[in-house]
Parts: structure tokens; C-alpha cells; sequence
């Protein structure tokens, strides 16, 4: 596995069956999650202006500026190598989605769904029960029997780009579709957030 792929996934054994590919908006990426790149940023400028002041106060903005460095580099690589999901949205206020994965480490099958918050896109009018391609990073224990839990999100909090949002989606196979509608149909509702593991197929 290259170097990029093991800082953007949890584990080295992880490898994404369906990779995203994606190229990250910065500016985009922040009008949806702005905690972190606030935060990073105005630590970055103040201690900045701290330094002209005081230069022995140098490490500070060094500091920053590698952590706004490192924080960059992990959402370009998780939009890279994370593993694409299929999801569909079960509620607009508050923007809610399901989305279907499996969580398996050892090449079995322990499908799951995730029903979650998530920011409501800007620029896109979602409608209940549309599809979309979501993009996750996987925790938890590699060498269990399966990922304790997952973090997807929306593509189109990352991009404006519809051709390459909808070439997402496109590469998310016939089977998982199904795996997310049916597991839906299982789910006690109303729903609620949280991690619904499905039952398993056969042999």
C-alpha cells in the first residue's frame, strides 16, 4: 500500500474495494465542516502576528502551520483513497442520510447501515429518498472481525464538479443499491440515528 493510502485509511491491511478518486475543493470542503479549517487557521494567522511581535514565539506558528499542512493532506487523501458508499437521504429537516457498508475485515460480510446527520449541501435541492455516493474512512480494530464503525460523507460537500460527483456514484455497484434499499426496509422506523447491523447471507 503506498504512503498516501496508509495516512488516509486506519489500518495497513485496509484497502479501500472502491476508491473515490476524488479531488478535494478546500473552500468547499470548509463551508460544510468549518470547525477544523477555522480553527487551524485563525491559530496559524494569530500566532503569526504573535511572532512579529515576539520572535522567540517562532515554534508557535510553526506548529500550526504543520497542522494546517497535515489536516489538508488528510482530507485531499481520504476523498483519494476512502472506500465510495452508497447512500440515500431519509430526511431533509434535519438533512438526514442512510447510507449501506460492509464493515468485514477478513473478506466475510457484516453489512451495515448508518443513519446520520450530515450538512445539507450547498447549491443542491435533495429530495427524501434520493441516492447519492458517499465517501468514509473506516475505525476500529483491524485484526477483529469487522471495522466497529465507519465516517461517511457527502461528495458533493467536497466538489461542485456534477460530472465527477456523478461518476462517483456510477462506480457504486448494482448489489450495494439493493444491500441499502433492502436493509432499509429492515430498520424499525421511525428511524433513528445510529449503526443497524443486517443480517448476514448465507454461505
Amino acid at each position: 500500500m503506498s504512503v498516501g493510502a496508509r495516512i488516509a485509511l486506519v489500518d495497513d491491511r485496509s484497502t479501500a474495494s472502491n476508491p473515490c478518486n476524488l479531488s478535494v475543493q478546500p473552500f468547499r470542503f470548509a463551508s460544510h465542516f468549518p470547525i477544523w479549517p477555522i480553527t487551524l487557521g485563525v491559530g496559524l494567522l494569530a500566532t503569526g502576528a504573535w511572532t512579529t511581535a515576539k520572535p522567540a514565539l517562532w515554534p508557535l506558528p510553526a506548529v500550526f502551520l504543520v497542522l494546517n499542512v497535515l489536516f489538508w493532506v488528510r482530507v485531499r487523501l481520504r476523498f483519494r483513497h476512502g472506500c465510495v458508499n452508497p447512500a440515500t437521504v431519509v430526511s431533509t429537516s434535519p438533512f438526514t442520510l442512510a447510507v449501506f457498508t460492509d464493515l468485514t475485515t477478513c473478506g466475510g460480510n457484516y453489512p451495515v447501515i448508518k443513519i446520520q446527520p450530515h450538512p445539507t449541501p450547498r447549491g443542491i435541492r435533495f429530495s427524501v429518498g434520493d441516492k447519492c455516493a458517499t465517501v468514509a474512512m473506516y475505525n476500529g480494530d483491524g485484526n477483529a472481525e469487522h471495522w466497529e464503525n465507519f465516517d461517511p460523507i457527502l461528495v458533493d460537500c467536497a466538489t461542485d464538479n456534477r460530472s465527477a460527483i456523478e461518476q462517483v456514484r456510477q462506480s457504486i455497484p448494482v448489489e450495494e443499491w439493493s444491500g441499502l434499499e433492502a436493509g432499509l426496509k429492515a430498520i424499525p422506523k421511525p428511524v433513528k440515528f445510529g449503526l443497524y447491523p443486517l443480517s448476514r447471507p448465507g454461505p
